[in-house]
């Protein structure tokens, strides 16, 4: 019964100490709120002093991954796969024209060549 009652013990301290832990976790979070205000505030206390135009900001468009570019518009490299598949399955089993393929991507070499 002395294991027990100790058992349940752990058992509560841990779930408290989680709790406890969330519960704090939460309280910041919640003040992520007046981040932006006492961000402005002390921008704002800056500008008030020095007079400036704020600087123009501009949006740039996320780059494209070349490899991905690469291989869409590559027809040698779908007629090889294609040519590959072929040889797989043997060629009598399936015709060219109903072979499709969806996506090429490229997978990561593991050392050997």
């Amino acid at each position: 019964m002395e294991m027990f009652m100790e058992a349940v013990q752990n058992t509560l301290v841990g779930m408290g100490t989680v709790f406890v832990v969330l519960i704090f976790i939460s309280l910041i979070i919640s003040l992520f709120q007046y981040i932006p205000k006492i961000e402005a505030a002390l921008k704002g206390g800056n500008k008030k002093a020095s007079p400036v135009a704020a600087p123009q900001v501009e949006t740039v468009a996320a780059p494209v991954e070349e490899e991905e570019e690469e291989l869409v518009g590559d027809d040698a490299l779908v007629a090889v796969i294609t040519a590959a598949l072929m040889a797989y399955q043997g060629g009598t089993s399936t015709s060219k024209d109903q072979l499709i393929v969806r996506s090429i991507k490229r997978a990561k070499r593991t050392g050997r060549r």
